[in-house]
C-alpha cells in the first residue's frame, strides 16, 4: 500500500496536465527524482527495443507473467547533468510485474520525455539495460 501512495504522489507531482492520473498514466511522463532512481533496482525484465519518435521515447519490455496486461513501469531520470557536449542524462525504468506465470511476453510503454530536454537542442540519453546512447534532438 505504501507502494501505491508514493506512486501516487510521484504521478500527481509529475504528470499535473492530466486530471485523471492514475499509475497507468505515469507510462506517458518521466519523473526527475535522483532518490528514487538511486533507490530503485532495474531487475527481472529486459529491454528489447527503444525507439524515440520526436519527444516520446517508446521502451520494449520483455519479462514472464501470464499476459502483460498488468505490468507497470516509470521512467525515471537521474536529475544529474553529464558535463559533455551534447549534455548527457541517465535514466531508467522502474518495473511492476506481479504477474506469476512462466511465459515470456513484450510490452511497450511510451514516455513523454520532453523536460528532459530543457533548453537544449540535442541531448545524450543512457538508458540503463540498453547499450545504445539514444540521440534525442
Amino acid at each position: 500500500m505504501k507502494k501505491i501512495f508514493l506512486c501516487a504522489m510521484l504521478i500527481s507531482l509529475s504528470c499535473s496536465d492530466s486530471v485523471d492520473a492514475d499509475f497507468d498514466l505515469c507510462n506517458e511522463c518521466v519523473i526527475i527524482d535522483n532518490t528514487l532512481y538511486n533507490s530503485s533496482k532495474t531487475v527481472d525484465f529486459t529491454v528489447n527495443n527503444v525507439l524515440l519518435n520526436r519527444d516520446f521515447l517508446t521502451i520494449k519490455i520483455g519479462a514472464s507473467g501470464c499476459s502483460g496486461n498488468s505490468w507497470k513501469a516509470t521512467l525515471i531520470d537521474a536529475n544529474q547533468i553529464l558535463e559533455s557536449n551534447p549534455m548527457q542524462r541517465n535514466i531508467r525504468v522502474i518495473f511492476e510485474n506481479n504477474e506469476a506465470c512462466l511465459a515470456i511476453f513484450e510490452k511497450e510503454f511510451a514516455f513523454n520525455i520532453k523536460k528532459l530536454k530543457e533548453d537544449e537542442s540535442k541531448i545524450i540519453l543512457n538508458l540503463e539495460n540498453w547499450n545504445t546512447q539514444i540521440n534525442y534532438n
